[in-house]
């Protein structure tokens, strides 16, 4: 687990909310066994998000367009459905497993062809980004099995 107060990755931010609402959160997270940064960093996700695709600020970022955008977005959701590694998967420092694809793509009701767009876009990003290990031939969109070559 990465130590967000040492991390160049972190930054803090505050304010201030009710007594009671402050109460409750830290309640709420505490039961649900989530750290109140976590949970914070969620929320400011899906805020933005929502900012942005309601203020057309940036349309592109409004949807997730790979994986590790998705997790980042629903970080704390996720977490309730047992998938692992998401603060790698959510910093694109590894790949889903096809079976954590399929648990992320339910627990967040995506569609199949989003589905298939975010898996395709995360593969092609880092199939091209390190192209001198790993040639997928494609075939209509896809890869056929048995058409990956290791070097």
């Amino acid at each position: 687990m990465t130590d967000r107060r040492r991390s160049d990755d972190y930054k803090q931010v505050s304010g201030y909310v009710p007594v009671e609402l402050a109460r409750e959160f830290k309640s709420i997270c505490a039961h649900q066994g989530f750290s109140q940064s976590e949970v914070l960093e969620e929320i400011l996700y899906e805020w933005v998000a929502k900012l942005r695709a309601c203020q057309s600020l940036n349309p592109e970022n409004a949807t997730a367009k790979t994986v590790a955008d998705l997790v980042r977005k629903n970080m704390t959701k996720l977490k309730r459905y047992g998938v692992k590694n998401l603060s790698a998967l959510a910093k694109g420092e590894v790949l889903p497993t096809p079976g954590d694809f399929a648990i992320i793509g339910s627990a967040l009701s995506l569609p199949e062809e989003e589905q298939k767009k975010i898996w395709q876009e995360t593969f092609k990003l880092s199939v091209s980004s390190n192209s001198t290990s790993v040639k997928v031939y494609k075939d209509s969109g896809g890869s056929r099995e048995g058409e990956c070559k290791y070097s």
